[in-house]
């Protein structure tokens, strides 16, 4: 008898998910248009080259951003789509680097490579000063930094170790192997880790209490190395710089701080430990915008007809950090999000549904854009799932696909909900020829799709190649347009819009599923 009722479960499920299939269509008229317009008369690089060269990296909430997102704005009407910007809150103090020049004097004169640290401030004019290293990874009690008292006064400071540098003998660039593919495709059951007890150790003075001790000591500048940080080290003069959260109204400005190529820091700190004297020259200039704190969304839509006010969401995050021009990270996704409204305007789409591309502010500041939006429209996603109250929009949103790197689409993370796995199968068909095979049934966070899932709708991430995102691009300044892959994002804008159009024209609204396996993360960024 188990064994029966065992078969019969089975026979049911291979018959749900048979139905789906065969029930599910796909408009192959509507894709071919969709990939003519897309690979023939594509405009995907015209749009990142702007966005990049022109207008720069779009420092979360900085006047630069603002400049940004009133073009992405007049981008989308040129293309005959209705924008607007989507004021969120204030986020705090917006920051320019207006100027940034690092020498070193003594013993020997070389331009240094090293970019200005966000929410730094200028500094009196320029600084010629002798180097000091104070190991801020050393300093564990107030009688540590006893010892340096009325000795920083108009100094620069190194405040890091030497990083050690080895070399790369694997290749930069690369594409997710098929044998790498297929893993991820499996999905691993892995049984539940228990939490170890806490190391005890020793701890550091807090940030906080070292830069206040700075400040009263009177240093002039701070010097870190930049890198190796994420996933792989950064050498070969990349620079990476990470912002740190916005500040807050009122809130002091942080000393002036540079972070500085591994390779030009290395060799300050071996000179120092010859015991000999360094002279550097550092100069900073930064514009702060206070009168207007607050950030914005772009929110773009093309309208639907007979279920209008049921909405398909696409979108990526436009700020990045400020060494680079944010190419990679994130007008790629941004461009290819453009372009595929684009292509769909052009073709002549008919979508039953609204077709809503948003373009998000201060994602690398903490999702702020993408939560405020997804708190504003839909449920509170910090809020206590057991006391979740949902808008009344949460019952109209469909899907949410965003794009978040910029190597070509491999596949789709399913983010724990099998349902969309018959469906999304369908829709990659007329894709295999580019790639588009690969359906993962874990998730990817780091990114604004998470801010969905947290109130339990159906948000995406696509898989990506990595190409050279961690081992060069990652927050560097070499995110620039120069490691774009022009192939890459034609593809992903016509995936992307193909997507899209598939959602908003499918009788039914994308199933949900409460299990979004939050733990089971593949690290994305």
């Amino acid at each position: 008898m188990k064994i029966l009722r065992m078969l019969l479960i089975l026979f049911l499920i291979c018959f749900v998910s048979f139905s789906a299939i065969a029930k599910e269509k796909v408009d192959y008229k509507m894709t071919n248009k969709i990939r003519d317009e897309g690979f023939n008369r594509s405009q995907v690089m015209d749009i990142i080259g702007y966005m990049t060269d022109v207008l720069g990296p779009r420092f979360s909430n900085s006047p630069g951003y603002t400049k940004a997102a009133k073009w992405a704005v007049e981008k989308f009407k040129e293309f005959g789509i209705s924008a607007k910007l989507d004021a969120y809150g204030e986020v705090g103090p917006g920051w320019t680097n207006t100027y940034t020049s690092v020498h070193l004097l003594k013993p020997k004169y070389m331009p240094f490579i090293a970019y200005t640290m966000p929410y730094s401030r200028s500094t009196s004019g320029k600084v010629i000063s002798e180097v000091v290293y104070v190991n801020t990874r050393e300093l564990y009690s107030e009688k540590d930094l006893e010892k340096y008292q009325g000795k920083l006064h108009g100094k620069i400071i190194l405040t890091h170790p030497k990083r050690k540098l080895s070399l790369n003998f694997k290749p930069q660039a690369v594409r997710l192997s098929e044998e790498e593919l297929e893993d991820m495709a499996e999905l691993h059951i892995l049984p539940e880790k228990r939490r170890s007890r806490e190391r005890k150790f020793e701890k550091h003075l807090s940030e906080k209490r070292i830069n206040e001790f700075f400040e009263k000591e009177g240093v002039a500048v701070l010097v870190e190395p930049g890198g190796p940080q994420g996933p792989a080290p950064m050498d070969k003069g990349l620079v990476h710089v990470s912002a740190p959260r916005p500040l807050k109204q009122g809130a002091p400005k942080p000393l002036p701080k540079v972070i500085a190529a591994v390779e030009h820091y290395n060799r300050i700190m071996r000179i120092l430990e010859r015991g000999l004297k360094v002279k550097m020259e550092v100069e900073i200039k930064v514009k702060w915008e206070e009168d207007d704190m607050r950030d914005f969304n772009v929110i773009a839509e093309i309208p639907g007809s007979d279920l209008k006010d049921e909405v398909v969401l696409i979108g990526g995050h436009y700020d990045g950090e400020p060494s680079g021009t944010g190419a990679t990270d994130n007008a790629a996704g941004c461009a290819a999000v453009m372009e595929a409204m684009r292509i769909l305007t052009t073709v002549g789409a008919r979508p039953r549904r609204t077709i809503r591309a948003a373009l998000w502010g201060c994602e690398e500041a903490g999702h702020l854009g993408s939560r405020a939006y997804v708190k504003a429209h839909y449920a509170d996603p910090d809020a206590n799932p057991e006391t979740q109250k949902y808008l009344p929009e949460h019952a109209k949103l469909s899907v949410y696909f965003n794009m978040d790197w910029y190597g070509r689409f491999r596949g789709i993370y399913l983010q724990g909900n099998d349902l969309v796995r018959p469906i999304f199968a369908e829709w990659m068909k007329p894709f295999h020829d580019v790639g588009m095979t690969y359906l993962v049934p874990g998730n990817t966070g780091g990114t604004d799709h998470m801010g969905f899932v947290a109130v339990g709708l159906p948000g995406f991430q696509f898989i990506q190649d990595d190409l050279e995102f961690f081992t060069t691009t990652f927050h560097t300044n070499m995110d620039v347009y120069d490691r774009l892959v022009p192939e890459d994002l034609m593809q992903a804008a016509v995936i992307l819009a193909s997507f899209a159009y598939n959602a908003a024209v499918r009788d039914e609204m994308l199933p949900r599923t409460n299990n979004q396996m939050k733990n089971n993360r593949r690290w994305h960024k």
